[in-house]
């Protein structure tokens, strides 16, 4: 037997291509690595040559190597011309007790056994002979140190991933931990490349396909060696590309108090039987399946619809004028940055003598069990009748807030304020986040 090369050539598949020096017969086989935890099948270290019945001892080399038709394990080549490649595949593996087979298993190591008969029997029966000719009895067959020696040439050939990476985990905080970013926690079955891109859920095409083109283009990737997790960070939709221009709302930043659709594709590290990659790529059916109810133990996709990007800024108070309008009423107009709610109160000016109302100095935000704690003091109290607030439903739009009480300080009672009056106004706005 003459070796010429092995691969494996489907994810249950291997290939040997051989030559012999004469005419003849190759059969081959695989066995497990000794390593393997399989006890069912033949090792490379269980194979033998002392005994071959099967009642005494198992994986006998020629009974193994040439199969039982039965049960698919015969894989054999008949070489009709001396120093012509000839290709064996093999997809099954024999049990030990030869009760059965299996297909070769996608990415296990396997080491391939290969036994040869020559066909001078065939030949010799075949041609014309003398009256003095003893016809032979047997073949002449490979040695077992030659199987061996074949088996070292071949070494260990690995069965191909053809199935596509899928995540074990694809888990986004939301409302995200920053506000100007989305973080992807994602694990997969195997080795390989993760890309990821958002899509603003009140856009024109929220809600459909994503197509993993376009989740390349973002340029948002992260490998994935494992174990553990891994982290892809997102700080806009998309990062500029220099090669062409993109409109500024592709490339936009996140936004504060805004929903995204979250889209994720995998690529694996998968190599052929020579170590050149040959990638599995994701479906574009799988990308568009929502991760469902368990991403972080069992995504059933790559999509993550609904994620919120943390609004963790207070809103900014704008004033725009401020003036009494009656005996007992100041109005203050005032505008925010975005949705929310504005409260006021009026307070005592520090030349005032009172120890009754609040001062605009003893104002605090040290203790909310004190005396004029200013969140406290600024929304008052409905039952005393200093709850002066508007809602804002637009950012940047006049509201107009009326005070005409100021509240006590130890929040037991008000007054009306007072005719001709000299007071501070203080404001406090929260969003409607």
């Amino acid at each position: 037997m003459i070796y010429v090369s092995a691969e494996a050539v489907s994810s249950d598949t291997l290939q040997v291509t051989l030559q012999l020096d004469e005419p003849g017969t190759i059969w081959c086989a695989a066995a497990e690595v000794s390593s393997s935890t399989n006890l069912q099948n033949c090792k490379e270290s269980t194979v033998q040559d002392t005994q071959p019945n099967p009642s005494l001892a198992y994986c006998y080399y020629e009974t193994f190597i040439k199969g039982g038709a039965a049960d698919q394990t015969v894989f054999r080549a008949d070489v009709h011309q001396s120093f012509h490649d000839v290709d064996i595949e093999i997809n099954r593996i024999w049990e030990g007790d030869r009760s059965g087979s299996s297909p070769l298993q996608p990415q296990t190591p396997y080491k391939v056994f290969c036994f040869a008969e020559d066909d001078w029997v065939l030949q010799s029966a075949a041609a014309a002979t003398s009256p003095n000719y003893v016809a032979p009895g047997d073949p002449n067959k490979t040695p077992f140190p030659v199987v061996q020696a074949m088996v070292s040439a071949i070494g260990t050939r690995t069965t191909l991933d053809q199935s596509p990476p899928s995540f074990t985990k694809l888990d986004i905080q939301n409302p995200t931990a920053a506000n100007d970013r989305i973080t992807v926690t994602f694990a997969l079955n195997e080795p390989g490349t993760v890309w990821c891109r958002a899509r603003r859920a009140d856009s024109a095409a929220a809600g459909g396909s994503m197509l993993v083109a376009r989740i390349l283009a973002a340029g948002w990737s992260e490998t994935f060696t494992g174990p553990g997790d891994q982290t892809l960070e997102m700080t806009q939709l998309a990062q500029p590309d220099p090669s062409f221009a993109a409109l500024a709302s592709e490339t936009s930043p996140f936004e504060e108090q805004h929903q995204y659709e979250v889209f994720c594709w995998a690529q694996d590290d998968a190599v052929d039987g020579g170590g050149t990659l040959r990638r599995n790529y994701q479906s574009q059916s799988y990308v568009d399946t929502a991760v469902g109810s368990s991403p972080t133990s069992n995504p059933q996709g790559g999509k993550t619809q609904g994620v919120w990007v943390v609004d963790s800024t207070p809103p900014s108070l704008l004033l725009v004028q401020a003036e009494a309008i009656g005996t007992e009423t100041l109005q203050v107009t005032l505008q925010l940055d975005e949705p929310g709610t504005v409260w006021c109160a009026a307070a005592e000016q520090d030349s005032v003598v009172t120890t009754v109302n609040c001062k605009a100095s003893e104002l605090q935000d040290v203790s909310r069990g004190a005396y004029c704690h200013y969140e406290d003091y600024v929304k008052g109290r409905l039952a005393d009748s200093t709850v002066f607030r508007k809602e804002v439903h637009q950012a940047f739009r006049d509201v107009d807030v009326e005070i005409n009480r100021i509240w006590q300080k130890d929040k037991t009672g008000s007054a009306p304020l007072a005719h001709e009056g000299s007071y501070e106004v203080f404001c406090f706005a929260e969003d409607d986040w």
